[in-house]
């Protein structure tokens, strides 16, 4: 539980059981021993085989979703796929202005089972969020009031990210999750503000809790350590230095 008697871990007790996503590099068995493993593995049924293969078409297909989101290059999010399933990605927002300016949300992407058919993709906030599209309870987001209906090869999880990105910059108050939260909006906006002040002074707090799960992908911080982050961040002052004078020597 964290300050706000949020529980962070029911996103993950609902994801229910895991898949394993596909290797991004092949395996280092020699050929000749893969080879090995495919004679010796047992025949199946035709069906079996095109249920594998659905399985590999979906893999590929979200990978594909994630490679279109990192060329989108979304100011201030980030999202990275579950290492344990590929129907769960972990996400964390820096809001840089407006009135959630300084929040640091995480939440959390649950793809449905049927990707890329099965609807809109959901959003669950990992703490409380004081917004009119967020259910305060759950911590769900109302996302599917953009994506009414879902459509393959025409929607995308971008669009969806790209969707929660502007909820917190152009605030909508049409279908509310969160009926308090829309009427301060729209009736007391001091008292809405002081309310989000509240949230994201919370979510700045939380920043360096321990995480809920165990994957290897959650999205954690770690105070500034000058001994094991100053070098990075010179290599990286570095690089951009060599840029520049690379530019310029072209000017």
């Amino acid at each position: 539980q964290n300050d706000l008697n949020v529980d962070v871990t029911e996103p993950f007790r609902r994801q229910g059981s895991f898949r394993k996503v596909l290797p991004s590099l092949p395996s280092a068995d020699p050929q000749l021993s893969m080879s090995a493993k495919m004679i010796d593995r047992p025949a199946v049924s035709n069906r079996g085989h095109q249920k594998a293969y659905s399985l590999y078409q979906q893999e590929y297909c979200i990978i594909s979703e994630y490679n279109m989101l990192q060329k989108q290059e979304l100011p201030g999010i980030y999202v990275i796929p579950s290492a344990k399933s590929s129907l769960l990605w972990f996400g964390v927002f820096f809001v840089r202005q407006g009135v959630y300016e300084g929040g640091v949300f995480r939440f959390c992407i649950h793809i449905p089972e049927a990707f890329p058919d099965g609807g809109c993709p959901r959003v669950v906030f990992q703490s409380m969020v004081f917004h009119p599209m967020i259910n305060p309870s759950t911590g769900e987001m109302d996302v599917r009031s953009g994506f009414e209906e879902w459509r393959k090869n025409v929607n995308h999880i971008w669009q969806v990210v790209q969707y929660v990105r502007r909820a917190f910059y152009k605030i909508e108050t049409k279908s509310p999750f969160n009926q308090k939260a829309s009427e301060l909006y729209e009736k007391n906006q001091e008292e809405f503000c002081e309310s989000v002040k509240l949230c994201v002074k919370a979510s700045q707090e939380q920043i360096y809790d321990r995480a809920p799960t165990d994957d290897l992908h959650y999205i954690t911080f770690e105070p500034y350590d000058n001994e094991v982050h100053g070098p990075i961040r010179d290599t990286i002052f570095k690089i951009k230095v060599c840029v520049f004078y690379l530019l310029s020597s072209f000017l």
